[in-house]
């Protein structure tokens, strides 16, 4: 989605905290004497490393460097380490809940638990996930406390947290469906800053300008993270509609079997009338489709132009985040950084809209 390195001077910086992330999982082994355990850890690791871009770190870097600051530091790679395993714990859970098989392209935790012991029921491996994820975020937290570096360091991770609880409340929302939504585009869009675009792009940018003493251009950071945000979640939503397992590394369909608020099922639920309208909302109420309901739904949502729809919405609110980062007062250095981000997103729903019209 982005470039692995948005600037040249965060590659050492993002070895630094992906080594840091590593050593605080494998950390957790002395803690437990099963051989599961061992299992354990080292899917954690497996599905941790299976990420190259290092996006919300980035973020935290970038910010630093927007308040003029520097690209790295001990503090700065502490919590963007922490934000990191923030990330993946969410993760964790989120697959937990999805009951979800595939996730960057390797198993899920629960399902490579399950693999490591035969003799393990779903439930148990459901559980034994959950519980690896809570240590995921004890982790995190860790490395998010302040260590006497004052008021910098205490907003960072003060505005960290505060993401992680609009994170879960839009969570908790994610689960009730698009019930409710109605035809309310708003109503969408704040669900998914709460959801996903707050704590993955906003708080992590503006974290970083608080380590650099510049905590009150915060705003600047919230209105570009919000945008290109609710941009990615479109993007990624959309994949998950039209895209191919193998290329996105994740389950298909997640967000139509499951009934979860998303960008594509709002237009496409807009757009459907009638039998094809009840025969979407018999798919999430059954929680499955056959072949024939899969080759009805392809036709359908390209009757609707629901690709086109998202991509259009996509690449506004990818202008609107660019707008924000040239009126920021950003540093250039910081600003040519989100800009590769940008680039990298626009670059990646092409990739999605061209792959849904070769299918």
């Amino acid at each position: 989605m982005v470039p692995k390195y948005a600037r040249p001077e965060l590659e050492a910086p993002l070895a630094r905290v992906a080594q840091r992330v590593d050593e605080a999982i494998d950390g957790l082994r002395p803690y437990g004497r099963s051989a599961l355990w061992g299992e354990a850890i080292a899917a954690t690791l497996a599905l941790s490393r299976a990420g190259t871009h290092l996006l919300r770190a980035q973020l935290v870097l970038l910010g630093s460097l927007a308040g003029g600051g520097p690209a790295e530091g001990a503090a700065l790679e502490r919590v963007a380490t922490g934000v990191e395993l923030l990330h993946l714990f969410l993760l964790v859970h989120d697959d937990v809940m999805d009951n979800a098989a595939l996730r960057r392209g390797r198993p899920t935790l629960r399902v490579a638990l399950a693999a490591a012991d035969p003799d393990l029921g779903a439930r148990e491996a459901r559980d034994l996930a959950i519980v690896m994820g809570n240590l995921l975020d004890v982790l995190a937290v860790r490395h998010l406390m302040p260590r006497g570096g004052g008021a910098g360091e205490e907003a960072a991770a003060a505005l960290v947290l505060e993401a992680c609880c609009r994170a879960g409340a839009g969570q908790f929302h994610d689960l009730l469906g698009l019930r409710g939504l109605g035809d309310d585009e708003e109503a969408l869009r704040r669900e998914i800053i709460d959801k996903t675009a707050f704590h993955a792009f906003a708080a992590p940018l503006a974290a970083g300008l608080h380590l650099a003493g510049a905590g009150q251009r915060a705003a600047a950071a919230t209105a570009w993270g919000s945008h290109l945000g609710l941009a990615f979640q479109g993007a990624d939503d959309l994949a998950d509609l039209v895209g191919s397992p193998a290329k996105t590394g994740k389950d298909a369909l997640r967000d139509l079997l499951e009934d979860r608020t998303s960008l594509p099922l709002f237009f496409l639920r807009r757009r459907a009338t009638g039998d094809d309208r009840e025969l979407l909302e018999g798919m999430a109420a059954r929680h499955a489709l056959d072949i024939g309901e899969r080759a009805h739904l392809h036709r359908l949502v390209k009757g609707c132009r629901v690709v086109d729809a998202c991509a259009a919405w996509v690449r506004d609110e990818v202008a609107a985040a660019a707008r924000a980062r040239e009126e920021s007062g950003f540093s250039r250095a910081a600003s040519e950084g989100l800009s590769a981000i940008e680039q990298g997103l626009c670059a990646h729903l092409e990739r999605v809209a061209a792959s849904a019209e070769e299918d």
